[in-house]
């Protein structure tokens, strides 16, 4: 008889073998973390009791008749989650009045926490159980309390339980319903603790892991193998993929393996990948290692490194648009492998910083993503980068992990402010010890640096000349307009000419990307005309730059384009004079444009040594400090003010649904878009065809576009779009094909 209680049809599975096989991974997990949680017994009671209760409202008929094809869904289907919870109330009222985290965890392991759970739902439908099913369920259930040494089902509560599903019961669910409201609602009004959030995460993450992989196909029935790759395993791989050049480990890099959390500076080139994962080896058995990048470009290029050091089934790459980027990879990739991996399943987790950052705002399977934090090893690479609003959600977060889930953090970058150094090291709570830096590297230098007090244009004939005597020129400026124009008027003059920004469709830009490299390697010339995109997201090694004006470590970040490897004598970096619009719509902040330039201008036609160009740094921000920026206190106080300041309303553990101010960088209002002159021929196209055709805008663009279209979940916007340039916004009225400046 239970074997035809069905939790599953397709595989075809009973409710009983569905749940004792999600008990096993359960207890694999008590025995993985049970002694590093440091949780009570009372806990991992009320733990197993979610497990084992969490799909018992399947018994219900309407469940049952779906399951066997007797039926559709219709207006009578009551979710089987609902009523698995409501039962586990009745079985321990007292309990969960007292404490509710566990039983939350049961009523949202498939829809979020939120105001609207269950309320899409017919109160009113009526549903019905099987006597003889939920007797010989129960029996089976009060063998399981019995042997786990727990109350078993009381007999009045199962015959209260058949009188719920009573056939033609009076007013349907609606009861039940309103039980479950006055319960979540006087929960919701009572004084919260932050404790609560951290005991949520822990019931809710351990349901869903067990769920999650005892529902996966048979073969992959089990938990991720924990991976202990030590300094000499590490060795290893980079002895095979560097082959005859791997002299051992630099001294930078040995400094890096210290227990703790470490800020490591060192320039382009000085290995600091190799050191943040030889930092990273020191790792437990089972904790994850979590690398975080500015930009999908660069969290792609470091997933294609790692997986030869690691191996792809030990690696996932988690970004806004992973999914595609996976599934061109691999044909056969599908959505429930990317759910496990933005959920951090995997040993080695590539990602963009913000799939950390939206935690503290509870969005994305938070609670899972939170779980494998603990004790997790997370990289932060090119921190310097941030504005301040994520900056002050990268410190809230890092202060909270650390404090919260015992995370530690190795946190690198090729520059960095001495003041934001101080900030850092009080977050992490380190000292002078922690502080590594290439002693070696610094001292070195790369390229000769020179001024020019002339706008771009009037570098014409300079440039002509570089790509006479030079095989590789880039190009770099502040704004894609410009980028785009520039592109134009060096078309077909002397080189092979590429313009490169952020204004591409995704299909194209990876085609860009492919280009670059691959012309790089050959001995004809090329100008890569560029934005600051190239500051991080190539990977390349050019002989002279020529960059309009920007802040001076942006300019170091631009410069570690040119002569990468260091085997070249003659490189230049060359700057010139900004345009006013960069000053007034880019980099608008305590005049850094000026201060910079008049400070390159003094050391115009030196070969400036790393310390030097560090040292530069310093002097263009020595008076700033970013934690007095209105932003950065923003960032730093975002999540407490969704999460329950004066209009906070996700009470620590309520999923969000969606507010307009749960954003993880500043000025974050873009949208991706679909260029109209592609909707005819992505008609019959699969979403992933059409999402590769997506590129990001900013959002007043696009409300001030009347003609833009939707189609599902895809918006085609009129504008103007060819592999060359890139998009190119239409003036109003009939100018078609000429820009708009930012």
């Amino acid at each position: 008889m239970l074997e035809k209680i069905l939790a599953k049809s397709e595989p075809r599975e009973s409710l009983v073998t569905h749940t004792q096989n999600v008990i096993k991974i359960w207890e694999q997990l008590r025995i993985r973390y049970g002694h590093q949680l440091n949780l009570s017994d009372d806990f991992w009671v009320k733990s197993y009791l979610s497990v084992l209760f969490h799909d018992l409202g399947k018994v219900a008929d309407n469940f049952q008749d779906v399951l066997s094809k007797k039926k559709d869904y219709d207006s009578n289907y009551i979710r089987h989650e609902f009523l698995s919870g409501m039962v586990l109330l009745l079985y321990g009222q007292s309990a969960y009045k007292a404490e509710p985290e566990s039983l939350f965890a049961v009523f949202s392991h498939h829809k979020p926490l939120t105001d609207e759970l269950f309320k899409s739902q017919d109160s009113f439908a009526s549903i019905t159980v099987s006597e003889e099913n939920l007797k010989v369920l129960i029996d089976w259930y009060n063998k399981q309390l019995k042997a786990n040494n727990q109350n078993v089902i009381r007999t009045d509560l199962g015959q209260q339980l058949s009188r719920l599903f009573e056939k033609n019961l009076e007013n349907g669910v609606n009861h039940l319903y309103t039980g479950f409201e006055q319960f979540f609602n006087k929960y919701k009004a009572n004084e919260i603790s932050k404790s609560i959030r951290t005991r949520y995460i822990f019931y809710k993450a351990l349901l869903n892991i067990a769920d999650w992989t005892a529902s996966a196909p048979l073969e992959h029935r089990n938990l991720n193998k924990g991976h202990i790759y030590t300094r000499t395993d590490l060795e290893e791989k980079i002895k095979q993929q560097a082959k005859k050049n791997f002299q051992g480990f630099r001294i930078f890099q040995l400094e890096s393996f210290k227990t703790g959390s470490v800020l490591a500076i060192a320039p382009t080139g000085s290995g600091k990948t190799e050191a943040a994962l030889l930092w990273a080896s020191q790792k437990n058995e089972f904790d994850k290692i979590v690398y975080l990048l500015p930009t999908r470009v660069t969290s792609n290029a470091i997933y294609q490194r790692l997986i030869n050091y690691f191996g792809k089934e030990n690696c996932a790459v988690v970004h806004s648009s992973a999914y595609l980027y996976q599934k061109n990879l691999d044909d056969t990739f599908e959505k429930k492998d990317y759910l496990k991996d933005k959920t951090f399943f995997k040993n080695v987790n590539i990602c963009t910083i913000d799939q950390v950052l939206t935690q503290g705002f509870n969005l994305g399977f938070w609670e899972i993503k939170t779980f494998h934090l603990f004790k997790a090893k997370v990289i932060i690479d090119e921190i310097h980068l941030y504005e301040p609003y994520t900056l002050g959600l990268i410190i809230t977060t890092i202060k909270y992990l650390k404090r919260d889930f015992q995370t530690e953090f190795f946190i690198m970058t090729a520059t960095m402010p001495q003041n934001l150094q101080v900030l850092l090291k009080q977050t992490l709570e380190i000292g002078d010890e922690s502080l590594i830096k290439d002693r070696q590297l610094l001292n070195e230098t790369r390229n000769r640096f020179e001024v020019r007090e002339e706008l771009v244009d009037e570098l014409e004939s300079e440039i002509i000349e570089a790509l006479n005597k030079y095989n590789k020129v880039l190009l770099v400026v502040n704004t894609v307009d410009e980028a785009i124009r520039l592109y134009e008027h060096y078309k077909g003059k002397k080189a092979y000419v590429i313009c490169y920004h952020s204004r591409f469709i995704q299909k194209d830009r990876i085609s860009k990307e492919k280009e670059i490299t691959t012309i790089e390697g050959n001995d004809s010339p090329i100008l890569l005309i560029a934005t600051q995109v190239v500051e991080v997201s190539l990977d390349i090694d050019f002989d002279i730059m020529f960059t309009e004006n920007a802040p001076m470590d942006a300019i170091v970040q631009r410069a570690g384009r040119v002569n990468r490897k260091r085997k070249k004598v003659d490189s230049k970096i060359i700057v010139f004079k900004h345009q006013q619009k960069s000053e007034d719509w880019i980099y608008n902040k305590e005049d850094f444009l000026n201060k910079t330039f008049e400070i390159l201008k003094f050391h115009k036609g030196q070969k400036l040594t790393e310390q030097q160009l560090t040292n530069l740094v310093n002097l263009v921000y020595d008076k700033y400090d970013v934690t007095l920026e209105k932003a950065y206190q923003e960032g730093l106080n975002a999540y407490h003010r969704i999460q329950i300041g004066d209009n906070g309303h996700l009470h620590y553990i309520k999923d969000n649904d969606g507010s307009s101010e749960t954003y993880t960088r500043e000025g974050l209002d873009s949208v991706n878009i679909i260029p109209l002159k592609f909707k005819e021929s992505l008609i019959k196209a699969s979403d992933i065809e059409k999402s590769l055709h997506e590129v990001s805008i900013r959002k007043k663009k696009i409300w001030a576009d009347p003609k833009r279209e939707k189609d599902k979940w895809f918006t085609y916007f009129d504008c103007e779009y060819n592999y060359e340039t890139g998009l190119k916004f239409l003036k109003k009225g009939s100018d078609r094909g000429k820009c708009v400046m930012p």
